[in-house]
Order: structure tokens, then sequence, then C-alpha cells
């Protein structure tokens, strides 16, 4: 497996992978999908979840894995990655849209919160609605920066040389 941050010529297959998964999708542009992580194997796209972030506050967009590789961990791995980049980005809370997505996120450390709860810039994103007036539910999570491995391992590398 693969883990790469995606590129204006990948929104296609992105929008067509989240179609499939019941996912927004028509709000993707060549501009925020660079904030997608995607998953590649077997040379194919696998999955993918995206964030964006407005100061301590980040939306989520859920993993999106296809029907047939799921079950090999690759929601968790996406999930896992694109918490810590949003952590290391300044986010320090995780907003995801309410409904298709709560079985998979409540026992992953997400909570639901109301509308109310949910900061102001936020409502007025694609995924709860666009228009700023609705109070959709979310789930939310609160964001701990960490390093990731392979930038420990990158760190140690530089001051070696």
């Amino acid at each position: 497996m693969v883990f790469l941050f995606a590129h204006p010529p990948q929104l296609s297959s992105i929008r067509d992978l989240l179609a499939r998964c019941g996912l927004p999708h028509d709000d993707l542009n060549p501009d925020n999908v660079v904030h997608f992580l995607t998953c590649r194997t077997e040379g194919m796209l696998a999955g993918a979840t995206g964030m964006e972030i407005f100061g301590e506050e980040a939306v989520l967009r859920p993993p999106a894995v296809e029907p047939d590789m799921r079950g090999r961990g690759i929601g968790s791995l996406l999930l896992v990655r694109i918490e810590r980049f949003a952590a290391m980005g300044g986010a320090r809370r995780f907003y995801a849209p309410s409904g298709l997505n709560d079985e998979y996120l409540l026992p992953r450390g997400y909570r639901r919160a109301e509308g109310k709860e949910i900061p102001e810039v936020l409502h007025r994103h694609a995924v709860f609605g666009g228009d700023g007036g609705s109070r959709l539910p979310a789930l939310t999570k609160d964001l701990v920066a960490t390093k990731m491995p392979a930038a420990k391992k990158a760190g140690l590398a530089s001051e070696g040389q």
C-alpha cells in the first residue's frame, strides 16, 4: 500500500470513488482535491480521505474505500494518517457530517456534536450543506499532534548527514 496526497489529475477518480461510496463529491475541484490522502494498492486507487483546516477546526471527509478492498484496514490507516496531518497542520478538532459514517467513526474516538457546537465556518462547508444556515449534526474528535514514524526517521537521518 502506498499513501500519497492527491494531485488535480486524480480528481475524477476520487470523485468516482466517493460517489460509489455514497459520500459528498460535487464540490471537489482541482484546488481542494490536494487535501485528499489516497491509498493505492495493486496499481489502483483503493481509498481516499480528505480534510480542510480552518484554524484550529477541520472538516474530515471520512475514508472512502473501494467495496472489494474493504476489510484490509485501508480505511483505518487513512483515518489515522489524516488525523495526524490535520493535527500537525494546527487543527485541534475534526468534524465530520453525521449519518453514513457514524458506525465507522464512533468506535474510533469520535462523538456526536449538535449543530450549535459546530463552528460557523464549518457550517458553510459543502459536506454540512454549504448554506451556513443549516445546523446538521456532526461527529467530532479532539486531535493531538504527534510525529509520524517516517517523519522521525527522516529527522534522524538529516541530523546524521
